[in-house]
């Protein structure tokens, strides 16, 4: 429809409108940004990365991270935390919606015996659950479109975090996942290895088994991941073991797109 000055013009609808029948007149929808909402034909990222909303930090080396030495899920003891410090009070306050978190092996985790698995879960919360320990990448965060400054909303921590206790708006997106069989009852992974999380995949998991003494390429699938202005997603990882264990290290990247 067009507007008093020429100019397309349309209802804004950031949450998905009513459906309506076939060749029923209605206004076309448009984003909080004033652009128009079509199904992309691009499957890539490369929009997104155009538009400068798009993120990428790491541990900025090819060295690694200890990540979580829990044996068992523990709500204070994540992996890794990706935090929204935008302000819930700003009417233009922006989401971050976590696209990826590729993961390579640089020492493999151990046990005195009775290793079985890696594990993971996902969870969100409201504030910054972060208290101490890990590594803070924040201050590595990239914008991968040169033209674009790269500044950021996001917060990222990965390691051996320690982090409060979860609110009563805590949300449980996936409580257990397994990663990877361990290589034997002592040792965990394999160095090299790659383990690619993918948030809001559409592709499937690994389909058919590892080999699990080698450094394999698994990918993860783990469900879209919105997170509004002072809230928090946490990833956990652990190694399903009884005895004293030395937790993996990984070198982390993180992928996302703030909007």
């Amino acid at each position: 429809m067009a507007g008093p000055l020429g100019t397309a013009t349309g209802i804004v609808s950031r949450g998905l409108p009513q459906p309506a029948p076939d060749l029923t007149y209605r206004e076309d929808r448009l984003g909080r940004y004033g652009s128009a909402m079509v199904e992309s034909i691009v499957r890539k990222q490369h929009v997104l990365l155009d538009e400068g909303v798009y993120r990428i930090t790491n541990n900025n080396s090819q060295t690694g991270i200890i990540s979580s030495s829990a044996t068992g899920w523990v709500a204070t003891t994540p992996a890794a935390i990706v935090y929204n410090n935008d302000s819930p009070g700003n009417p233009a306050a922006k989401r971050i919606y976590l696209d990826f978190l590729n993961l390579v092996t640089t020492v493999v985790g151990s046990a005195a015996s009775g290793l079985v698995n890696l594990q993971a879960a996902l969870y969100l919360d409201n504030g910054n659950r972060y208290t101490s320990g890990g590594t803070n990448i924040t201050g590595n965060i990239v914008n991968p479109n040169g033209d674009t400054p790269s500044n950021s909303i996001a917060n990222v921590y990965f390691g051996n975090i320690t982090a409060a206790a979860a609110t009563g708006a805590v949300r449980a997106i996936s409580p257990l996942r397994v990663i990877r069989p361990a290589v034997s009852g002592t040792v965990l992974d394999v160095v090299g290895e790659t383990k690619w999380v993918n948030f809001g995949a559409v592709e499937g998991m690994l389909n058919g088994s590892i080999t699990i003494a080698n450094a394999n390429f698994i990918p993860v699938p783990m469900p879209a991941i919105a997170l509004g202005p002072n809230q928090c997603a946490l990833l956990y990882l652990w190694q399903n073991v009884g005895a004293t264990n030395v937790a993996a290290t990984y070198a982390p990247e993180f992928g996302w797109w703030e909007r």
